[in-house]
C-alpha cells in the first residue's frame, strides 16, 4: 500500500514538474509566434506594395490563431487575453481595408507591434520567479526560435514606413552580436541535441539560406526572407515540444519501474 502511495505522490509531483516546463515552454513560444505574426504584418500590409506577397495574410492569420490556441491552454491569464484581443481586433481592420487605404496600414501596424510588445512582456511576467536568462538556459531550442524570430522581424522593420519608430530597428553592431549569437546557438544545439542533429541541419540551413539577406539595408524586402525563416522558427518550436514529450516519458519510465518492481517484491 505505502509503495502505490509512494508512486502516486512521485507521478503527480513529476506531473507539476512537466506543467511547470510546459508553461514555461507555451510562454517562449508566445514570443516567437508574436514576433511571426508582427513580421508578416510588416510584410503584407505595406503601403508601398501594390502587390504583396500573397503569402503573407494566411501567415498573419495563423500565428494569430497559434497565439490564441496556447494562450487558451495556459488558462487565459488576463494580461495575456487584453492585448490579444486587441491583435484581433487590428487584424480585423486591417484585413478589412480595400488596397486603396492602405496609407492607413503604418498607423494600425504600428499598433499592432505595441499590443505585441505588450504580450511578450507579460509572458516574461508570467514565467517568474525565472528570469530570462534562465528561461534561456532551460529551453534552448526555444530560446534559438525566439532569437531567428526577433531576427526576421527587425528586417521587416528596417524596411516599413512606421509613423514613429517606437520600436526602432537594431544597430549594426547589435545585428551582428544576434546574427554571432544565433550561429553559436546551433553550434551547441546540434552538440547537445545528437539525436536531432538532422532536423537542426535541416533548419539551420534555411537560416543560412536567407543569412546575408537578413543583413542587407536595402529599401525593399523580399518575401523569401519571411518563409525560410519563419519555417526555421516554427520548426524549432515543435521540435522543442517533442524533445518536452521524451523527457516526460523518460522521467516517467525511470520513475515508475524502480518502483514496481519494489511492488512485485513486496507482494511476493
Amino acid at each position: 500500500m505505502r509503495t502505490k502511495l509512494l508512486m502516486c505522490v512521485l507521478c503527480l509531483l513529476s506531473s507539476l514538474a512537466w506543467g511547470d516546463d510546459r508553461s514555461a515552454q507555451q510562454l517562449s513560444e508566445l514570443g516567437s509566434r508574436s514576433q511571426l505574426l508582427c513580421a508578416s504584418a510588416l510584410l503584407y500590409f505595406n503601403p508601398q506594395e501594390r502587390e504583396p506577397d500573397p503569402r503573407g495574410l494566411p501567415a498573419v492569420f495563423y500565428h494569430l490563431q497559434s497565439l490564441d490556441t496556447t494562450i487558451v491552454q495556459l488558462g487565459q491569464p488576463a494580461k495575456l487575453v487584453q492585448p490579444l484581443r486587441v491583435m484581433q481586433r487590428l487584424f480585423a481592420e486591417l484585413d478589412g481595408l480595400p488596397r486603396s487605404q492602405r496609407q492607413r496600414y503604418p498607423q494600425l501596424v504600428q499598433e499592432l507591434l505595441q499590443q505585441q510588445h505588450k504580450l511578450r512582456q507579460a509572458a516574461v511576467e508570467l514565467q517568474a520567479p525565472l528570469s530570462p536568462a534562465e528561461v534561456e538556459t532551460r529551453l534552448p531550442l526555444n530560446a534559438q526560435s525566439n532569437a531567428l524570430a526577433s531576427l526576421l522581424l527587425d528586417y521587416q522593420l528596417r524596411h516599413y514606413p512606421l509613423p514613429e519608430q517606437t520600436q526602432p530597428p537594431m544597430s549594426a553592431e547589435a545585428l551582428q552580436a544576434l546574427d554571432r549569437s544565433i550561429v553559436q546557438g546551433f553550434d551547441a544545439l546540434l552538440t547537445n541535441y545528437p539525436a536531432h542533429v538532422e532536423e537542426l541541419r535541416k533548419i539551420k540551413s534555411s537560416y543560412q539560406f536567407v543569412r546575408s539577406e537578413l543583413q542587407q539595408s536595402t529599401s525593399q524586402t523580399h518575401g523569401g526572407a519571411e518563409f525560410y525563416l519563419g519555417r526555421a522558427v516554427t520548426d524549432l518550436d515543435e521540435l522543442a515540444q517533442a524533445v518536452l514529450a521524451e523527457s516526460e516519458r523518460a522521467t516517467t519510465a525511470a520513475q515508475v519501474d524502480p518502483l514496481q518492481q519494489a511492488s512485485n517484491w513486496q507482494g511476493n
